[in-house]
């Protein structure tokens, strides 16, 4: 399949998902939300693909959604809500329902839209320069991606409002400290970095790695019984699986497990 806002590859385990509008600070329009969404469910039924990468080609991760596209496509509110709920669904809400960890790769401009879709992701590794804030307050506007939301899961609700009621930019290393981002390297080694993470990641058990980023995501929406309850059954579903006997064997053999999914 071509894209025309994106570029999609696969190598290995590791599925590549790069935004590719870098004349424009890789904003977004509704291309990009329909081109990413078919990359993430490409990626997710794909056996063979364990781990997936999203980042921006050029000086940016991502300055958030098109102004010029807005100001031309979205003119009214049913217009506005119709792309909103699209992007929402195909693109966010996707990458934190698939089974598949998500990575983000961020550096230089992480903005709004780009901020939303950063907060959706599993683990983020930024550029120690980058600049990540969501910004919306400073024009007047409300972002429709979720940051109220997500923000303080992630950091508290001190900490996010700081960011979103004074629309706050930070560094990566600011956001690392903060505990937005999971690691803040030098920009020069951010490739190898996120490069090195999802192959190690990939290596992984993928049963185990579905049911625990699911748990882990319902962490926040069940009471503790039902907790303790969802942990006992996904590791009863596990340990009935092939990738079990595998990793008993492997362990029992001193040699690394080779994981087929199932």
């Amino acid at each position: 399949m071509s894209y025309e806002t994106i570029i999609y590859e696969k190598k290995d385990t590791v599925a590549k998902i790069i935004l590719n509008r870098p004349e424009a600070r890789n904003a977004m329009t509704g291309t990009t939300f329909m081109e990413i969404g078919q990359a993430l469910d490409d990626a997710d039924k794909d056996d063979n693909i364990r781990v997936v990468v999203i980042k921006g080609n050029g000086k940016a991760f991502c300055a958030g959604v098109d102004l010029k596209f807005s100001m031309e496509q979205l003119k009214t509110l049913h217009d506005q809500e119709k792309f909103f709920r699209f992007g929402n669904s195909v693109m966010l809400e996707k990458m934190e329902s698939m089974g598949k960890p998500v990575i983000a790769q961020v550096h230089g401009y992480c903005l709004a839209g780009g901020f939303e879709m950063m907060l959706a992701v599993d683990l983020v590794v930024a550029a120690e320069d980058a600049r990540i804030g969501d910004q919306h307050i400073n024009v007047g506007l409300y972002g429709a991606g979720g940051s109220p939301y997500r923000l303080p899961l992630l950091i508290g609700m001190r900490r996010a409002k700081d960011l979103l009621l004074a629309g706050r930019l930070l560094t990566g290393k600011e956001a690392e400290q903060m505990g937005l981002v999971n690691r803040a390297v030098p920009a020069d080694e951010l490739e190898s970095t996120v490069d090195a993470l999802a192959a190690d990641m990939a290596s992984k058990g993928p049963l185990a790695m579905r049911l625990t980023k699911a748990y882990i995501n319902r962490a926040v929406q069940v009471d503790y019984t039902s907790r303790l309850e969802h942990s006992l059954m996904s590791c009863l579903v596990l340990n009935s699986s092939e990738d079990y006997q595998e990793a008993m064997k492997a362990f029992n053999e001193k040699r690394k497990p080779v994981f087929k999914g199932r």
